[in-house]
Formats: C-alpha cells, structure tokens, sequence
C-alpha cells in the first residue's frame, strides 16, 4: 500500500485475525516488506493457505522465503482467492479449470456437489496485483460464445473504474465518475447466499 499506516497496528490486525496457537514473529525489513517466522506448521499452513488476507482494504500478499534469497528481490505480486462462477451450466463443469484460467492462474476446485446452496461453481485461481481483475470469463462451445459472471471471495478494496486493486474509484482520477463508468462493480461475493423464492399466484 502506498498509504502510511502503523506496523504495530498491522501486526496487532494480522495477529488477532489469524487466531494462531503459537505466536508468530514478524521483523520489519523495510517500509512495507516484512519478514515471519512461525513455530508450527499448522500455523503456516493457516496463513499462506487461509487467506486471501487483507489490512485496510489492501491485500496482505504472502510467499516463502528460503532464507538465502535477498528479501528485496522476492516476487510479491499474486495471491489466491475463491472465486465464484455465476449460472455455470452443468454441462460446462468438466471445462472449469479452462474458465478459472481466465481469471488468474488455476489453484483448485470446488467438486460438484449438490451439498451446498448458491447458483455457482468455486474455483481458487492466483490473482496477480498488478492486472485488473476479471468480471466474467467465458467459453465457445458449439460456435457459442457463453459469458459467465465472476464474484471474488473475500475481495480487498478495488476500483469500479479501473479494476485495479489498491484504490477505490473515489481515488481515480478526480474521483467523480458517473454510474456507467462503474464497469468493475459488484465483484465481491456476498458473505452468504440463500435460495431465491417466487411465489406464483393461481388466480
């Protein structure tokens, strides 16, 4: 992030997030660069695998460090989230991690069950900071282009304008934007889903 903001409050929010059974270790490298060191695998198992995790909005983006390699060079840039493809067709399942693909780099899948409640299909793909973030994917089967919408779990802050994570549209340009130019709205997914019901009158 490019805002000033307190490493101990940082600390103080990532650590009470977490919920870890042994206390972690983090040193300050440099501004924004930090480097921690975990007591049981479990706990890094929660952090590098539990996420995505984020600090005032902004994506807290975690990799493993050998030790030997020099922290300034360390790539930082992806993260993985689930996302949820809108209204998949079951007949397109078999062609999910061809979809996932579109939105970032394809992690795993949810099995198709009909245990849970919601009109999509989970997938963790590896999103990379510095592209925008997809809205849809789509596929051409049979000579017909289908377009599904995407909805991000847990999705940091992001521009509505742009698409770009790190920014809300209020910081775009002169922040005044009308409703149109709203294109990357609505991404994030809701933190539950239920059954949507009609009732049809027999008059």
């Amino acid at each position: 992030m490019d805002k000033d903001f307190s490493n101990y409050g940082f600390f103080r929010t990532m650590r009470a997030a977490w919920d870890l059974a042994r206390e972690v270790k983090i040193k300050t490298l440099e501004d924004n660069l930090f480097i921690m060191k975990f007591d049981c695998l479990g706990d890094w198992e929660t952090v590098t695998q539990g996420g995505p995790w984020h600090y005032k909005g902004n994506p807290v983006i975690i990799a493993p460090y050998d030790g030997f390699t020099k922290p300034s060079t360390v790539e930082l840039f992806t993260f993985d989230v689930w996302a949820r493809i809108i209204d998949l067709l079951m007949a397109y399942h078999g062609k999910v991690k061809a979809l996932a693909s579109k939105l970032g780099e394809f992690v795993d899948s949810e099995p198709s069950s009909f245990d849970f409640e919601g009109n999509f299909f989970r997938v963790r793909a590896r999103l990379d900071v510095r592209y925008p973030l997809k809205k849809a994917t789509s596929i051409i089967r049979g000579g017909e282009h289908e377009i599904f919408a995407v909805r991000y779990e847990r999705l940091p802050d992001w521009c509505q304008v742009c698409g770009m994570m790190g920014h809300q549209f209020k910081e775009h340009g002169d922040g005044v934007h009308p409703p149109s130019a709203l294109v990357f709205k609505n991404l994030r997914a809701p933190a539950t889903t239920s059954w949507a019901t009609k009732m049809r009158s027999s008059k």
